[in-house]
């Protein structure tokens, strides 16, 4: 079956409903009174397909826990860096999230979902080197990624300079001997923290390039957590400091 970006589950479904219609590209559902309050299907002439658990079974593989109710979704929209520190610049606070060389859609889905969740209001990526939106993605990140507003560059350290002029403070996770226990830091109120990838971390140039080096005390005498952990946590501690919820 062609790699399509689904959405799976009854909540999962509505909610994106209520938030995206006009993303919703198809829906496959065994009942139709789960779609009965939403007008906007019709209004958008959204194509739904009356289905059964054999059909959907044979159809979704992957997607065990579809619950009677599948959507496909067009294609993510990423947007422009400018526009991103544009629409960032007159805010009191702000949490972007950059991430250095992320390879494994999971991990990146996972990540989307924790942003998601705790506020970031912006996710910076590599346009190379970094797996970009795909259908992994959007399944592992159960459609949240459509609520972020991500960007693609082509230099991690010119984006870091240009946040910087726009009034950020640049924070990388990392375990140097500079690095500060994240419970001691003074989050700025407007903050870019930066992950680096599963095997290598945050690369020697972007740490360079930062104001701060971060890390997360443990227990356990281990190189560091899961990129997808890491990120979650790290962001309940800036979000948490900096008034995000």
């Amino acid at each position: 079956m062609e790699q399509r970006n689904l959405i799976y589950g009854k909540h999962a479904v509505e909610e994106f409903i209520k938030k995206h219609p006009n993303m919703i590209k198809k829906i496959w559902v065994k009942n139709f009174e789960l779609l009965d309050k939403y007008k906007v299907i019709n209004e958008l002439a959204i194509e739904v397909i009356k289905s059964t658990d054999e059909k959907m079974e044979k159809l979704f593989l992957d997607y065990v826990n579809h619950q009677g109710i599948v959507a496909e979704v067009k294609e993510f929209n990423y947007t422009p860096f400018k526009d991103l520190i544009e629409n960032l610049q007159t805010k009191n606070s702000a949490l972007i999230l950059m991430l250095d060389q992320i390879h494994d859609p999971h991990n990146f889905g996972a990540i989307i979902r924790s942003a998601s969740l705790l506020g970031v209001d912006g996710i910076v990526i590599l346009d190379r080197k970094q797996v970009l939106v795909n259908a992994t993605v959007v399944k592992t990140s159960v459609g949240t990624v459509y609520d972020l507003i991500i960007s693609k560059v082509s230099n991690l350290s010119n984006a870091i300079k240009e946040l910087q002029e726009a009034g950020f403070w640049v924070y990388s996770s990392n375990l140097n001997k500079d690095a500060v226990d994240m419970r001691k830091v003074d989050f700025a109120n407007k903050t870019v923290l930066i992950v680096g990838n599963e095997q290598k971390g945050v690369s020697e140039l972007i740490t360079k390039n930062s104001d701060m080096n971060v890390y997360i005390p443990s227990t356990q005498n281990i190189d560091s957590f899961n990129v997808s952990v890491a990120s979650a946590l790290l962001l309940f501690e800036v979000a948490n400091k900096i008034k995000k919820f």
